[in-house]
């Protein structure tokens, strides 16, 4: 506890250090971002005639395949404390408890502390600053340079160009579709990217719902099965209201439906009548109080951050670029006095 306290602080002082250096293209474990808005910024740039191609590839063991001298020297560019060099060298050397026993790690961050998050992006920053500058046809010369590999089973390049393929992201699938109503009006083929959640999301909400309604709550109150399944069902329709999801809220809705209605003919047995099942509608469980997720869907707001959000620029980047008394707090300061 004392140690995650101790991370717990230096993550509060060094991130903002580091902040100004990440690309606005990064949304990982990073302040005021989420993962709403990567993927809003991916529809962005892939809806029309953009971004008709996508490389989708997912790092080897990448917390365990840091190396951990590259890491330091990324951290030194911004850091001189020796204290706090050494304080993040004894977490990288600290290793992992299992059964009650320490693990020496010979590589990478120990994954689950505090300050990893923080440490993975110091160290993949490197491969936002070289993308930017020379593109994707060296990515695997940036990863040799950073001694990390790329899962070979899961990296492939996507044509979403005609919406026949599409790639699984933060939980969703995003695919391009045509715009029918465009179509119809113009009769042009405009394609923009959509998403909703993947199979295996889906997959996901339901063994869950089927792990809160089990066919032995049979004999609970319907009312405190349905009081398990809401909270879960709401934060996993929050986190995909924004996109796409209609028919997918649909599926899980009707799910959910037949899963207490299974519960309720369960319950009843032997002494089911005839015909009472019609009376279990969709209706029935909603004025119960069921969370409906299926009406649901919200349009979500631009992904790119305002401005006013983004990383404060540091006062020593200031003093490099514009001296003493240039940069935004002379500004700043000119705006007040006016």
């Amino acid at each position: 506890m004392r140690d995650r306290v101790v991370q717990t602080a230096a993550k509060l002082i060094l991130e903002p250090i580091f902040e100004v250096d990440f690309k606005d293209c990064s949304y990982g474990f990073r302040p005021g971002r989420s993962a709403t808005q990567a993927l809003e910024a991916i529809r962005l740039r892939g809806s029309g005639h953009k971004g008709n191609f996508v490389f989708d590839a997912d790092i080897r063991d990448f917390f365990g395949s840091l190396d951990r001298e590259i890491l330091m020297e990324r951290v030194k560019r911004r850091v001189s404390d020796r204290r706090v060099l050494r304080l993040i060298w004894m977490w990288l050397d600290a290793g992992v408890m299992e059964d009650g026993r320490e693990t020496k790690l010979l590589s990478g961050t120990p994954q689950g502390g505090v300050i990893s998050p923080l440490l993975s992006n110091i160290y993949l920053s490197f491969l936002d600053e070289l993308w930017t500058k020379q593109c994707a046809q060296y990515v695997k010369l940036i990863f040799k340079r950073l001694r990390l590999e790329l899962h070979p089973d899961k990296t492939r390049k996507v044509e979403l160009t005609d919406g026949n393929e599409g790639f699984d992201f933060l939980g969703c699938h995003l695919q391009k579709r045509m715009s029918g109503r465009i179509w119809e009006n113009e009769r042009k083929r405009v394609y923009f990217l959509q998403r909703w959640p993947s199979t295996t999301s889906v997959k996901r909400v339901k063994e869950r719902v089927k792990e809160l309604a089990p066919n032995n709550a049979c004999h609970r109150d319907l009312r405190e099965t349905i009081a398990k399944i809401n909270p879960m069902i709401r934060g996993w329709g929050g986190y995909f209201a924004t996109g796409n999801a209609s028919a997918k809220f649909k599926q899980v809705d009707s799910y959910v439906w037949m899963r207490l209605r299974k519960l309720m003919r369960r319950r009843k047995g032997r002494n089911l009548r005839p015909g009472e099942m019609r009376r279990w509608t969709t209706k029935a469980f909603y004025q119960l109080g069921l969370h409906r997720l299926h009406g649901t869907i919200r349009y979500p707001g631009q992904a790119q951050l305002p401005r006013s959000e983004r990383s404060p620029v540091s006062r020593m980047r200031e003093i490099r670029t514009y001296g003493l008394n240039g940069g935004l707090t002379h500004v700043r300061r000119e705006t007040e006095e006016g």
